[in-house]
């Protein structure tokens, strides 16, 4: 498979809203709100897929995103987290996740990307959406 862009739902992540809906969720008690990201999906030739479980290689510590919900087309349909993750080194980044744990935990959604050239000192501020739909 060649490298493409891709955002996904994982399986895990279906897990994860399902049980997460019920009054007390019974698995997965902490929100997905931990923001990933990673580099090698390009030279991998990984586009994100729904059985991803973990990013090619990870850099870089997780931000743990501000969670809300927002409209994109009925109100409240869409969870959102929004995180800056602090860059330590010379990255290129071409992956990111969204996990409920602020590090291993499950992966709630992947996406493979373009190359993002960084360097020491920067910042990436990510905001994942997932919108519920009746489709």
């Amino acid at each position: 498979m060649a490298f493409g862009v891709a955002t996904k739902l994982t399986n895990k992540g279906v897990a994860i809203f399902a049980d997460r809906v019920r009054t007390t969720p019974a698995t997965y008690t902490t929100s997905p709100k931990f923001i990933g990201i990673g580099t090698g999906a390009t030279g991998a030739a990984r586009t994100a897929a729904v059985g991803d479980t973990a990013l090619s290689t990870e850099v870089e510590t997780r931000a743990s995103g501000t969670e809300s919900t927002v409209t994109t087309t009925v109100t409240g349909d869409t969870y959102q987290s929004q995180g800056t993750v602090s860059i330590t080194g010379t990255r290129a980044v071409d992956e990111s996740g969204l996990f409920d744990a602020s590090t291993s935990g499950n992966m709630f959604t992947s996406a493979t990307f373009n190359v993002i050239n960084l360097l020491s000192g920067d910042s990436l501020q990510l905001t994942w959406k997932a919108q519920i739909t009746t489709s």
